[in-house]
């Protein structure tokens, strides 16, 4: 997050030691540690939320892509039964009007 070397803390430490004084340094520097540690905390909380409200955007978008793709595999069967069945009911009805007697326009069969 921020990039501070030894040098740039310790310089900061002695002027915290000049202006705050050796008596309550060791409270100052335990106070600032739990405002960062709570500052640290509260940062990942909302990370963390973000990271699950994009997840949670992701696995809706996933789950719309699947419903599409089982609509489409659910016409394609549909599809590929009723051709079949539709072919056997034409091939029935032929063989049914194959048996059948044939008449001619005089009454008389063939």
């Amino acid at each position: 997050m921020f990039d501070v070397s030894f040098w740039e803390l310790l310089i900061i430490g002695a002027i915290a030691l000049v202006v705050v004084g050796p008596e309550r340094l060791p409270r100052l520097v335990r106070t600032v540690g739990l405002w960062a540690g709570r500052a640290r905390a509260s940062f990942q909380s909302i990370r963390d939320e973000v990271e699950r409200e994009a997840n949670a955007e992701g696995l809706r978008e996933t789950q719309k892509a699947l419903k599409r793709q089982a609509r489409e595999t659910e016409k394609t069967v549909s599809d590929a039964v009723e051709t079949p069945a539709s072919t056997v009911k034409s091939a029935a009805k032929e063989a049914t009007d194959a048996d059948r007697p044939r008449t001619g326009t005089d009454g008389e069969q063939s």
